[in-house]
């Protein structure tokens, strides 16, 4: 049934599909000159190629150039006061063609564009969506929540600096750990780098050894430094995967924890012993 309303939605975005230059090459190709089919897809990929390669810095067919505000800019600036990036943006692929409904086609939308804006230096906002994709900021709010849900991860600004109501991406990538992802698939959902990812997950071993250790939340937050919010949602996370079924992510994480303190334990051992030397040597 699925591949049914796929292959009628594939029909009805035909002429879209075709108006790219490399179908049109095509049917030229096959049209006018009457080249075998196999001819007129090389000749038209060979002249894509030659397009990519003396006009690739240009914008390619579908995209756009749109300014979107650094991430390296932190929660708080003025809007005059931010630093603006231009980047390329894809409004329309030809990968579009393959969804079935406009649900599916506007979630499509949301991650490459957020995705792309992000691998250049910017973080779109609810609102750049709302302009780009011609939906109301409601619609692009549901449907953001609707993927998180998922397990898909929407790098807009609001999510990864943590600004308003909503879940932080560190409780999100801690999350996916402990349902037994591995680091690269987090990585390639997330879009943080290992050694972030890494260090989100010792945060979260730091915060579940203190708690079964009997410390406070206030204590809690001042020995890891961790912000009120991320160590509530850390907090919530322990509550909600104390189970069975999460035992060996959790388990594995005390074990992370209790080494790391062992190794600083015998260091500070060894420098206390340097010192007290150094000391009888000068006597």
């Amino acid at each position: 049934m699925r591949e049914e309303i796929r292959s009628q939605a594939r029909d009805c975005w035909d002429s879209v599909y075709r108006r790219q230059i490399s179908q049109q090459l095509y049917q030229e190709f096959q049209g006018e000159y009457a080249f075998p089919r196999a001819v007129c897809r090389s000749l038209s990929e060979l002249f894509e190629s030659y397009l990519d390669l003396y006009f690739g810095s240009k914008r390619k067919e579908g995209e756009i150039i749109f300014h979107g505000v650094s991430k390296e800019i932190p929660p708080g600036v003025k809007i005059e006061e931010m630093k603006l990036i231009p980047v390329r943006l894809t409004l329309y692929s030809p990968e579009d063609c393959q969804c079935i409904s406009q649900k599916e086609l506007l979630r499509k939308r949301i991650l490459r564009l957020t995705g792309e804006a992000f691998h250049q230096g910017v973080l779109l906002t609810q609102p750049d969506l709302s302009v780009l994709l011609g939906e109301s900021l409601r619609t692009i709010i549901r449907h953001i929540r609707e993927l998180e849900k998922e397990g898909e991860v929407v790098l807009t600004r609001g999510r990864w600096k943590d600004i308003g109501p909503g879940t932080s991406h560190k409780k999100r990538i801690v999350e996916l750990y402990l349902k037994g992802y591995e680091y690269t698939e987090i990585s390639r959902r997330t879009k943080h780098s290992s050694e972030a990812i890494l260090r989100y997950i010792k945060d979260f071993a730091r915060v579940l050894i203190l708690k079964e250790e009997g410390y406070g939340e206030k204590e809690i937050r001042l020995i890891s430094g961790l912000s009120e919010r991320v160590l509530r949602e850390y907090l919530e996370l322990i509550r909600e995967y104390d189970q069975e079924e999460y035992s060996e992510r959790l388990d594995q994480l005390r074990e992370i924890y209790r080494k790391k303190r062992k190794v600083k334990e015998i260091q500070r051992k060894k420098t206390r012993k340097g010192s007290v030397r150094s000391r009888r040597s000068k006597r």
